[in-house]
């Protein structure tokens, strides 16, 4: 398999798994809540409370996969004549799902240390992304 190939794959394979992992967040979530008023309470995400609390949780589920989808995948195409970009934006795009995939399972091991995994997860992604936004910007000026 050549590299094209691959890259091709990962456009829309990296995409496809951040919008599942958002679906399998919320929709753990939603599950392992319990109740509406427990969610509303005790979830950290205040877009999914306002959804939850105005019965909009469908629409914003869909709204947030599709843009998800979307973005991550325009984000890519974008980067993909940077090899080196793309493949950093790419461990960030895995990053970022698995931070989502595994918040929703902190409703079931309601763990202070489980809680701090993610957020370190979610900390290590936005270092990555300042010191790649960094790293590319000293690189272009430096082939100018």
């Amino acid at each position: 398999m050549s590299k094209i190939d691959t890259k091709g794959k990962l456009l829309v394979a990296l995409p496809f798994f951040f919008a599942v992992s958002a679906i399998i967040d919320y929709s753990i979530t939603v599950w392992l809540s319990g109740s509406k008023e427990n969610l509303v309470r005790n979830e950290f995400s205040p877009l999914l409370v306002y959804a939850v609390s105005n019965d909009l949780f469908i629409p914003y589920l869909l709204f947030t996969v599709i843009f998800y989808f979307s973005a991550s995948y325009l984000a890519l195409k974008l980067l993909s004549q940077d090899e080196k970009l793309f493949y950093a934006a790419s461990a960030i795009l895995v990053l970022i799902s698995l931070a989502h995939t595994l918040g929703g399972l902190s409703w079931y091991f309601k763990s202070e240390a489980y809680s701090n995994t993610i957020l370190a997860i979610s900390a290590i992604t936005i270092m990555m992304a300042i010191f790649l936004s960094g790293w590319s910007i000293l690189q272009k000026r430096n082939a100018s």
